[in-house]
């Protein structure tokens, strides 16, 4: 009797490690962007740079971020981010966690260490690859329907900041501190917006986003594209990097988008 009893505990307790083990959270794997910057003075003027990527236009957007006069999120490795789109596609905002002169492994396991792992769909963990650098970064999109306070021809800055403090996922608000997250989003202004022309093409067989931006004067114009596969995402920035420095197409400045507006 005893044995059999001891018996059906083994059996139980192997059962039980099963279930936990089916149900242990999967690892962050990092999907992969690869972007480059395009040099406009090659082009005659916009619609040359559309041709050359065989490219067709997607949508228009007015691209506005969020931080205080001094940037405190930006330095502090935050990103809100505010797309209006033009046609009725619904607009959305952007929490961003970027992990700077950081490795890609190293902020992964803070990452981890903090809650989060592989199976949370409604967050993107990417590795973008820019100016020879791999930064990872955590992000979680949000949608709403226009409203008479924002709109493509225009918005009101506190309707745009009361929305983020709504939809902040509590992760992102209480990475570092929440009392400090509210304090600083309340002092945000906008920068921007940056109208941002959308395309879809493709560059040597591999299908492209082409981002035309324009601010203040200026133009900044990317070419990009993703994978999951880390080694595609290496072919592929290498196929990319000798096809634009022999065609002369490559920019000399690999700056962010992000830096693009918030910069100036």
């Amino acid at each position: 009797m005893k044995k059999t009893m001891a018996v059906a505990a083994l059996a139980l307790v192997a059962v039980l490690a099963a279930e936990s083990s089916a149900q242990a959270n999967s690892p962050i794997v990092p999907g992969y962007e690869v972007k480059f910057n395009l040099d406009i003075d090659q082009f005659d003027n916009e619609d040359e740079i559309v041709s050359a990527f065989h490219a067709v236009h997607d949508e228009d957007v007015n691209v506005y971020y969020f931080d205080t006069p001094e940037q405190q999120f930006r330095e502090n490795g935050y990103i809100h981010r505010l797309r209006v789109y033009g046609s009725d596609k619904k607009n959305d905002l952007t929490y961003k966690k970027v992990f700077p002169n950081r490795t890609v492994d190293d902020a992964i396991n803070e990452a981890t260490l903090r809650g989060f792992h592989g199976d949370m769909s409604n967050y993107k963990f990417e590795n973008d690859r820019k100016q020879g650098k791999d930064t990872f970064s955590i992000s979680r999109k949000e949608k709403f329907k226009k409203t008479d306070d924002i709109h493509f021809e225009g918005i009101d800055e506190q309707s745009v900041i009361a929305l983020f403090r709504k939809e902040a996922p509590k992760k992102y608000a209480g990475w570092d501190d929440t009392s400090w997250y509210d304090a600083t989003l309340s002092r945000s202004i906008s920068y921007g917006p940056a109208l941002a022309k959308t395309y879809e093409g493709e560059y040597l067989g591999i299908d492209a986003d082409l981002e035309i931006w324009s601010y203040q004067g200026e133009l900044l114009a990317e070419l990009s594209t993703k994978t999951p596969d880390p080694a595609e995402a290496d072919a592929i920035e290498a196929a990319w990097l000798y096809g634009l420095t022999e065609s002369g197409w490559l920019s000399a400045d690999q700056t962010s988008k992000t830096s693009f507006v918030m910069d100036r």
